[in-house]
């Protein structure tokens, strides 16, 4: 019996290590493009994704729990209790749902229960991981899903298509507009401002040369996909990465960086925007890319000074709107999970067959109306916490590697979190900006709970 409790807690021990998560987060981001070609190639559409992450998240939260119950002596840190209270949060909004049906038998692109569990072991799991090493492993996997991805893209950038997107495919394929291995331009914008922060990023650290000049490639490649995605929220990602970017070197400048390679770095930010601006002109004065978006933004605008503040976003104001009419009186916990579509249901005008949607549109509206103000409050708390410590690890560290590493993916953090305002979260492409964000809140630097109290005793010794 004794022998039998050992060899279980030797398999909990392995199971449970950072080598072991990093390979499970290696695996679920690998694996979605590949399913994803597969999916297409035989016309099932959010077939395996949905399954996929449910199964990842599942194992994921599995472990975690092992975790937890087999150290006696381990640390609570902060991003702990926020796996906790998001877990909590959204199985009650899970448990009050006005619509059990949507909630739990939901497909397509609707995210199930299990799909969150995922996505929050995702962020716990990646916070684990403290070792640079396999955070650099984890950084290649999502080259090699860029490489996968951007392939696919620019060849419909040319009219080339594997298989017509799931939704809109007249328009996306009339234009050429680039969706990648994901069914809409607009989630595959969202993705690829992570795909562009994150080889921009090596550009701007890499000490190799030949790292260096094939991510410059890579980002410049990145670059057109997301411009040729015509999603005007892709831009709003972009400027939110150049402007982060921009003010994160003044800062390292005001702190006394190393003055030489600061300088390497503000010349290749110099190269990159000169790289982005010549793709910018050429895509727009020869291929006459973005020219209608451009004239639908100017007729938007018109509108609303008119007061017309429905039709903003390609009708976003009016789908924020209707989500947000629902909060009164289910501001606690949403009117259930994943379940937007039942708030143009609630409007007392509303007859069927009128215009719904199932999704924000707004990542931050969708949490706060299908899941209510304190899951809203949890996330947002998570993403502070995040960018504080990885801000400090950039500013704090001694390890260069280190500072570099948590720099990307703070841009990647920024990129995505600015154009989630005007996007809707998805199973094939959310899951890496979760993982991102549990790297930026590694336990090397948070502070575990009763810290303070601890080395506060250590100094009166």
């Amino acid at each position: 019996m004794q022998e039998i409790k050992k060899n279980l807690k030797d398999i909990f021990e392995k199971i449970t290590t950072e080598k072991s998560f990093c390979k499970i987060i290696i695996f679920l981001m690998l694996a979605l493009p590949i399913s994803e070609l597969f999916d297409e190639r035989h016309f099932q559409d959010f077939n395996s994704q949905p399954t996929l992450v449910e199964m990842v998240g599942i194992a994921l939260f599995a472990c975690l729990a092992v975790h937890f119950l087999i150290h006696k002596n381990i640390k609570y840190y902060p991003s702990d209790l926020l796996f906790l209270l998001l877990f909590v949060f959204a199985a009650l909004s899970a448990t009050f749902t006005l619509d059990r049906e949507a909630t739990f038998l939901g497909f397509y692109y609707d995210e199930w229960i299990t799909n969150f569990i995922c996505y929050f072991s995702l962020m716990a799991a990646a916070a684990t991981i403290t070792d640079t090493k396999l955070k650099k492993e984890i950084i290649r996997a999502f080259i090699l899903v860029i490489l996968i991805q951007n392939t696919v893209a620019v060849f419909q950038s040319f009219g080339c298509y594997l298989e017509p997107p799931r939704y809109d495919a007249e328009e996306l394929m009339g234009k050429n507009m680039c969706y990648g291995l994901i069914e809409h331009s607009n989630w595959y914008g969202g993705l690829s401002v992570l795909m562009f922060a994150c080889s921009s990023g090596i550009f701007l650290f890499a000490e190799k040369t030949i790292v260096r000049n094939a991510s410059f490639v890579l980002s410049l490649v990145c670059f057109y996909t997301l411009f040729c995605t015509e999603a005007r929220l892709a831009l709003v990602g972009v400027f939110s990465y150049i402007f982060f970017m921009l003010v994160s070197m003044l800062i390292m400048k005001k702190k006394d960086y190393k003055k030489e390679k600061l300088r390497s770095i503000f010349i290749r930010f110099g190269i990159l925007m000169a790289g982005i601006i010549a793709i910018s002109a050429i895509a727009i004065l020869v291929f006459g890319r973005l020219k209608w978006k451009i004239e639908r933004t100017s007729d938007e605008l018109i509108s609303l000074k008119e007061g017309n503040t429905e039709s903003i976003g390609t009708r976003r104001g009016y789908i924020w709107k209707k989500g947000l009419a629902t909060v009164p009186d289910h501001w606690l916990f949403g009117i259930g999970l994943d379940n937007y579509r039942y708030a143009f249901k609630l409007d007392p005008e509303y007859k069927s067959g009128m215009f719904t949607q199932g999704k924000g549109h707004n990542e931050y509206i969708h949490y706060l109306v299908t899941q209510g103000a304190l899951q809203l409050l949890t996330y947002l708390t998570l993403l502070v916490t995040a960018v504080v410590t990885a801000v400090r690890a950039v500013i704090h560290s001694d390890d260069d590697e280190e500072r570099f590493l948590n720099w990307t993916l703070l841009g990647m953090f920024f990129g995505y979190a600015a154009q989630a305002c005007f996007n809707s979260s998805v199973v094939n492409v959310v899951p890496y900006f979760w993982i991102t964000i549990g790297l930026c809140l590694s336990k090397k630097n948070q502070r575990y709970f009763g810290y303070r109290k601890e080395h506060g005793k250590s100094a009166k010794k």
